[in-house]
């Protein structure tokens, strides 16, 4: 019985630990992207903001589809449609100011810090392997909307700034969750024991 779900567990973990690291690479670029061009225009940052949101939103969709049945995966279901809804606002809001976009993009880093968070806690109760990633890019997500809210800047260039920031550090934990939990699923399927 132990080997059964020891199997299983390693074969969906090695299925899906790439989804991590494609976020986390896209969250690499855009932080680059945005910290390299701080002061790009407002059209630019939001063009480049809406359309990874939505693209991040529908790799988290795919990753909580993907691990169905999973303790956690309707937080990753959740995340994914709140990525495609805040994308989608921003592209078809012509026009918004600086400060709104603050709100929106620490709104958005608030969800995706409480939901992360409770899929963490989800995935720790059932025993599942790599929670601790999940919370801990959940509390640098609401770290970060927090910052945001409690000093809500009206200056492009801060705005690129903290959300190249934020990207970056987003994108390098992601990468390494994803290559942890790839090196986990080898361990649970090499030790014959577990």
């Amino acid at each position: 019985m132990v080997d059964e779900i020891s199997t299983q567990v390693a074969r969906t973990l090695s299925r899906l630990w790439w989804l991590p690291v494609l976020r986390g690479l896209l969250l690499l670029i855009l932080g680059l992207l945005l910290m390299a061009q701080p002061t790009a225009s407002v059209q630019a940052i939001v063009w480049l903001f809406g359309i990874f949101a939505v693209v991040d939103g529908v790799v988290a969709l795919v990753h909580g589809l993907a691990d169905r049945g999973v303790p956690g995966w309707t937080w990753w279901v959740v995340e994914g449609l709140a990525g495609v809804a805040v994308g989608a606002a921003v592209v078809l809001w012509p026009g918004p100011t600086v400060r709104v976009l603050f709100f929106l993009f620490a709104a958005w880093l608030l969800v995706l810090g409480v939901v992360s968070i409770l899929g963490a806690v989800a995935m720790s109760r059932s025993r599942g392997a790599g929670w601790h990633w999940p919370l801990a890019f959940g509390l640098v997500c609401t770290l970060f909307a927090l910052l945001l809210i409690a000093r809500p800047q009206g200056s492009l260039a801060v705005f690129g700034v903290l959300l190249g920031l934020f990207a970056f550090v987003g994108g390098a934990l992601n990468v390494v969750s994803g290559f942890a939990v790839r090196q986990v699923a080898r361990d649970l399927a090499s030790d014959p024991a577990a």
